[in-house]
């Protein structure tokens, strides 16, 4: 496995994450409508990956700002073996800072029209 930055989790705050899903604000339901081909890793706010043997590891945004593993022995092959091991990756977005960061662009464009 390469010697990406990463955590262990061992407790996950589950209530957060659902209050986030149930009761989702208008922009949340815009969000949630795009199929985001990436996300800037400042709009990232964890990571959660899940492997078939049960481990859990954590990923915060600033986790992602060197992705490429700085351990010379590790490979682009040893990368995709790490991938292949994974069960579920859930990507859970800052939408308070996106949607602040949406609403001070369109003031910039349109303000002096509103």
């Amino acid at each position: 496995m390469s010697r990406m930055a990463k955590k262990t989790t061992t407790s996950f705050n589950l209530d957060k994450a659902i209050s986030r899903v149930a009761k989702p604000s208008v922009f949340d339901r815009i969000v949630k409508e795009i199929d985001a081909k990436e996300i800037p890793a400042e709009y990232i706010e964890q990571i959660l990956i899940q492997y078939y043997d049960g481990n859990i590891v954590e990923l915060s945004g600033r986790d992602l700002t060197s992705p490429i593993p700085l351990d010379q022995q590790s490979t682009w092959d040893m990368m995709e073996e790490s991938f292949k091991k994974m069960r579920d990756v859930k990507i859970f977005i800052n939408t308070d800072k996106l949607e602040k960061d949406v609403n001070d662009g369109v003031e910039r464009l349109l303000g002096r029209f509103c």
